[in-house]
């Protein structure tokens, strides 16, 4: 039994992209190891020991259940959500939909696989915000081709994200403080 795991293994079993998983590995500061396997016809692929694995694993997990004020703070920053159509030449009505804290980047990133990507729309939003939008703009009309890609009627997932972000709040809003709040003298 191998002692790694394979990147592809790991983005499969979170229900992930690999260019997620190597972000978040880079985050983590994980140590990344090239081993060839079964299946990569004797070409080195990137793994991760079992350790570090399982601590990848266990970020993914608590990654949306803010534990201190700092994690609370990471969620209620604002980024942005997306829909990206991969390969407009030859499936229009193909997207990848998802949240990042830099549109130029995770562009780029995109096309490292899919030359021609371009953004349909971005949105501001709020870390915490990312499920419930993608939720949203996905619940009728379109099918899953797999973790954050989908097919459907490119109108309805832009009418259906507009929507979605037409009644949340921007980030100029701030919320005001009753009188009678304890945050008060906080602040």
């Amino acid at each position: 039994m191998p002692d790694f795991v394979t990147f592809r293994e790991l983005a499969d079993q979170i229900g992930v992209e690999i260019t997620t998983i190597r972000r978040n590995v880079k985050r983590l500061n994980l140590e990344i190891r090239n081993e060839k396997t079964e299946t990569s016809k004797g070409a080195l692929v990137q793994c991760l020991s079992i350790d570090n694995a399982n601590n990848l694993i266990s970020h993914f997990e608590n990654r949306d259940k803010p534990n201190s004020e700092s994690d609370s703070a990471a969620l209620d920053r604002f980024g942005y959500f997306y829909i990206i159509q991969l390969v407009p030449e030859v499936l229009p009505n193909r997207v990848k939909i998802g949240y990042t804290d830099n549109l130029e980047t995770r562009l780029r990133e995109h096309q490292t696989a899919a030359p021609t990507a371009i953004y349909l729309g971005h949105w501001k939003c709020k870390r915490s915000w990312d499920q419930a939008a993608m939720d949203s703009i996905t619940r009728v009309d379109c099918s899953l081709v797999m973790n954050e890609v989908y097919e459907g009627d490119i109108d309805g997932f832009l009418n259906r994200a507009k929507e979605f972000f037409n009644v949340m709040p921007k980030s100029s809003d701030k919320l005001k403080l009753s009188e009678h709040s304890p945050l008060k003298n906080k602040h």
